[in-house]
C-alpha cells in the first residue's frame, strides 16, 4: 500500500523539480567550454558507473541483462533515451532553456495516450482527454506565439523540445508494457545511462567539432549534473515511486518546468512573451487535470 504524500516529501520533491529544471541552465552555460552532447554523455557515463559500484550487488544490474527480452528492452530504452538528450541538446543550441524545460514535460501527455490504447486498466476518461486536449492547444500556443520577430531560428529548437517529450514518453510505455516494468529501478537507470553515455560520446567525437576546456567551473558544473542530477535526484525519485502515490508524485513534477522557466529567465536573462506564458500555463493546467482526474478516477498513474 503506498503511502500518502507528507511535508517531508513535499520538500524533497520540490528540491527535486528545483535541480531538474535548472539542468537545461546548467548545461547551456558552459557549452563555449564543451559540447552539449559531450556534457550528457560524460555525465551519464559516470553515473552509470557510480550506479553500478553502489547496486551491482544488490540488484543484479549485470546478471538481469543475461535475459535476451530484458537485454532487448534495455537497449530500446537506452537508445530512446540517447535520442531523447540528443534533441535536447539540440533544442538548447537553438532556443530558449526555458522553452526546452517546458516542451521536454509534455512527455506524460504522450505516455498516458500511448497507454489508453495499450494498456486496459490505463484507459482515460472524459475529462482527462479534456485534459489533453487543453495541454496539446497549450503547446501549439506556446510554440507558435512564444517566437519573437528576431529569433525565428527557435521555432526548430522548440520542435525538438517536443520531439523530445515524445520520446521520452514513448520509452516510459516500453518500460510500462515490457519485463522492464519489473526490473529493479537502478537496473533500468543503469542501462539508460550506459547507452546514452555510449551513444552521444561516440556521435561527439566523431561527428562534433569536439571541444573541452576543463577550467574550474567546467569541472564543478559537471560533477553537480552528474552527481546530483543523474545519480542522487533519479534514485530518490524512484524511490519515492516505490513507496509513495505515483499520482501524487507526478503532480509535483508540475513543479520543474516552471522551476526551468524562472532558472532561465533570472540567469540567463531570457525574455518570456505573453504568448509563451500563456502556452505555458495551458500546458500545464492540461497536464494537472490529467493526473488529478486519473487519481480520483482511482488510477496510481498516468
Amino acid at each position: 500500500m503506498r503511502k500518502n504524500i507528507d511535508l517531508k516529501v513535499f520538500l524533497v520533491m520540490t528540491l527535486i523539480c528545483c535541480v531538474w529544471g535548472g539542468q537545461q541552465v546548467a548545461m547551456k552555460s558552459i557549452q563555449h567550454s564543451i559540447s552539449l552532447t559531450m556534457q550528457i554523455g560524460i555525465r551519464s557515463g559516470i553515473a552509470a558507473i557510480l550506479i553500478l559500484l553502489f547496486f551491482n550487488k544488490k540488484e543484479k544490474i549485470l546478471y538481469h541483462l543475461t535475459d535476451k527480452k530484458l537485454l532487448l528492452a534495455a537497449l530500446t530504452v537506452g537508445l530512446l533515451f540517447s535520442l531523447e538528450f540528443f534533441l535536447v541538446s539540440a533544442a538548447i543550441s537553438r532556443t530558449e532553456t526555458s522553452h526546452v524545460s517546458l516542451y521536454l514535460y509534455t512527455a506524460p501527455v504522450f505516455t498516458a495516450v500511448g497507454l489508453h490504447f495499450l494498456l486496459p486498466q490505463e484507459k482515460l476518461n472524459k475529462y482527462q482527454w479534456v485534459g489533453i486536449g487543453v495541454a496539446l492547444i497549450g503547446i501549439a500556443l506556446a510554440v507558435r506565439m512564444g517566437l519573437s520577430s528576431e529569433k525565428d531560428w527557435s521555432f526548430s529548437g522548440d520542435l525538438c523540445a517536443v520531439a523530445a517529450g515524445f520520446a521520452w514518453g514513448l520509452s516510459s510505455i516500453i518500460i510500462r508494457c515490457s519485463i522492464l516494468s519489473t526490473a529493479p529501478a537502478a537496473c533500468t537507470l543503469f542501462y539508460q545511462l550506459a547507452v546514452t553515455s555510449i551513444t552521444l560520446c561516440g556521435y561527439a567525437l566523431f561527428f562534433e567539432d569536439y571541444r573541452l576546456v576543463p577550467d574550474g567551473t567546467v569541472v564543478i558544473n559537471l560533477l553537480c549534473q552528474t552527481v546530483v542530477v543523474s545519480f542522487i535526484s533519479y534514485l530518490v525519485w524512484f524511490n519515492l515511486l516505490r513507496k509513495y502515490q505515483v499520482a501524487s508524485l507526478s503532480s509535483f513534477i508540475l513543479m520543474t518546468p516552471v522551476m526551468g522557466i524562472i532558472a532561465g529567465h533570472i540567469v540567463l536573462g531570457e525574455i518570456l512573451t505573453p504568448g509563451f506564458i500563456s502556452g505555458a500555463v495551458l500546458l500545464l493546467t492540461g497536464l494537472l487535470l490529467t493526473i488529478l482526474f486519473a487519481r480520483h478516477a482511482g488510477k496510481d498513474q498516468i
